[in-house]
Parts: C-alpha cells; structure tokens; sequence
C-alpha cells in the first residue's frame, strides 16, 4: 500500500509539474519575471523543503492547486529521496528558464535548483506564475 502511495504522489507531482506546460527547458526567462525574484522564490522553496515545512510550501502553491496535495503526501512523495540524500550541504546551482501553458498561454518561470546533499544531489524543478505562486514541483 505504501508503494502505491508513493506511486500516487509522484504521479500526482509530476502532473503539477506540467499542468499543461510545454517545452521546459532552453527557454528565456517571459518578459514581466525578474531573475532575482524568481531565484529567491525557488531558493525559498528548498529551504522549506530541507527544514520539513511542507505545510508552508503548499501554502505557497496558487490557491487553483493547494487542493491538488497536502503536506502530508507531499512528506510522504519525497522522504525517500531525502533519506537517500542525506543532509543537506548548499544550493550549487540555480537555472531560471520560462515556458507557456499550451491550453491559456500564460507564462511560467521555471527555476531548476542543483542541491548538494551529504549522499546524493537533488534537483528541484519549480514553476512560478507572474505573482511568484508556485505552480509546479518536481524533485528528483
């Protein structure tokens, strides 16, 4: 039952992730984002992530999506991979990108984050709409 949990979770993530998205990569940041905000926003969520406050990360999510998961399933989605990564050690990387929902056309940034690990790294793939709400996330 616990695999299939998890199943549920990634899958339920991943569609997060692509609500509609195309293309999401090599892509400029859309004009109206700026870099440092979105790089902050995304630098925000890890750090949420690595202290365990997942209810502050859904809360960040835009309100059409907090329905969408909870903090517990969300817990429960990414305590393997934290296990497996162990503590962690720094941000190392930050690669901003955009991409276009293909059904509204609304713009999305997309920040992937390179995080050092004890163990392993981990890459956290967040998409932000104009107002910096999360609408996307990924960890692998």
């Amino acid at each position: 039952m616990q695999k299939q949990w998890k199943t549920i979770i990634s899958a339920l993530l991943a569609l997060i992730v692509c609500l509609g998205l195309t293309g999401c990569a090599a892509n400029k940041l859309p004009e109206g984002f700026d870099a440092e905000e979105v790089g902050s926003a995304a630098e925000e969520i890890v750090g949420l992530a690595t202290e365990g406050d997942y209810d502050s990360i859904i809360a960040a999510l835009r309100e059409d999506l907090k329905a969408s998961i909870t903090a517990d399933q969300l817990r429960e989605g990414w305590a393997s991979a934290f296990e497996k990564a162990g503590a962690f050690k720094s941000v190392t990387k930050t690669v901003l990108s955009g991409t276009e929902d293909s059904t509204t056309k609304e713009e999305y940034a997309v920040a992937q984050v390179l995080v050092k690990h004890e163990n392993a790294n981990l890459v956290y793939t967040l998409s932000f709409d104009k107002d910096l709400a999360l609408v996307g996330l990924y960890l692998k």
